[in-house]
């Protein structure tokens, strides 16, 4: 939703109810998202608030430094879904353009936080920034907002591992391949999503037919097998369909691969993927990808690699 979407809809003016407002990228909305939300929750409660999330689409460095902008740990269909289930009752994505960059930090504090979200309560972070090049901060806030009546409560971060956890520290993980620490700070599994595409069929030929899913805008794991599950499911709905896989994530050395890809082995299922848009959430990686002397090692390893994933897999819910 654009700006002027915000503010008026069939030529309407557009109310909400007063609420305890959050806002950010919540890319991935993580541990520390969550906790934020259940402690918004909590005060919204008792001043019979309704619960708000605001992020943004696409992220503001495609626009502003497109170079540096990072891939996201999941896709936005899937972060409004994680949002409601950390406690949001509405989720207001506005999208991020040149109107929208060059309001400045006042700007938006008066007319989207306080008059259009209504906001009684924000909870805020130390590092959130708004507004045009990013000179809005927590302390801003605070000083405007005794004159709309809005209360300002500080977030505190999650540690874990002795860091705090946020989506940036999320993505270098899973692009180190480290998904098992990935996943917990996301507790849940890191997942991959995108439609099966036809790939050059070489895994069919040697024993071990793979699905090959093309994930655009998500973070990629570092290269290597992985142990997982290849699910079809549209959020806020229960799977449809889930198999346990084993997924070689790279350009396959060994047979002079130069393309990279996502490629899942369904493990004892046969069947057509083609087409169907599907969720790979991984569990653990298994190596690194590596050159083999010869089809046959490979397809030794392969098996290896396949009977490890299910052992693994079925000792995970």
């Amino acid at each position: 939703m654009s700006i002027g979407d915000l503010f008026k809809e069939g030529g309407q003016e557009l109310t909400h109810p007063p609420s305890a407002v959050a806002f950010g990228n919540f890319d991935g909305v993580h541990v520390g998202h969550r906790a934020l939300f259940a402690h918004l929750r909590e005060v919204a409660q008792e001043q019979h608030l309704r619960v708000t999330a605001l992020t943004f689409d696409p992220h503001p460095l495609q626009l502003l430094r497109p170079e540096l902008a990072p891939r996201a740990l999941d896709t936005l269909a899937w972060r409004r879904h994680w949002l409601e289930q950390a406690g949001a009752a509405h989720v207001e994505v506005l999208r991020f353009d040149q109107e929208l960059r060059l309001k400045s930090a006042e700007w938006f504090a008066e007319h989207i936080l306080f008059r259009r979200l209504n906001a009684k309560i924000l909870v805020v972070s130390d590092e959130s920034r708004f507004g045009h090049q990013g000179r809005g901060d927590r302390q801003l806030l605070e000083q405007m907002a005794p004159r709309f009546g809005v209360k300002i409560l500080r977030c505190e971060a999650v540690v874990r591992s002795g860091t705090p956890v946020s989506s940036s520290r999320i993505r270098r993980l899973v692009a180190a391949g480290e998904v098992t620490l990935a996943n917990e700070m996301l507790e849940r599994r890191f997942a991959l999503r995108g439609q099966v595409i036809h790939g050059d069929g070489r895994g069919r030929t040697i024993g071990f037919p793979t699905a090959n899913l093309a994930v655009d805008s998500q973070v990629h794991p570092a290269s290597g097998v992985y142990a997982g599950w290849l699910v079809r499911q549209l959020p806020g709905q229960p799977d449809q369909w889930r198999q346990p896989a084993v997924c070689n994530i790279g350009v396959r050395p060994t047979v002079d691969g130069t393309r990279h890809q996502i490629e899942a082995h369904v493990i004892d299922w046969q069947g057509d993927l083609y087409g169907q848009s599907l969720s790979l959430h991984i569990e653990q990686r298994l190596r690194g990808e590596r050159r083999f002397e010869s089809i046959e090692r490979l397809q030794e390893q392969i098996a290896r690699d396949r009977d490890r994933a299910q052992v693994i897999l079925a000792e995970t819910p």
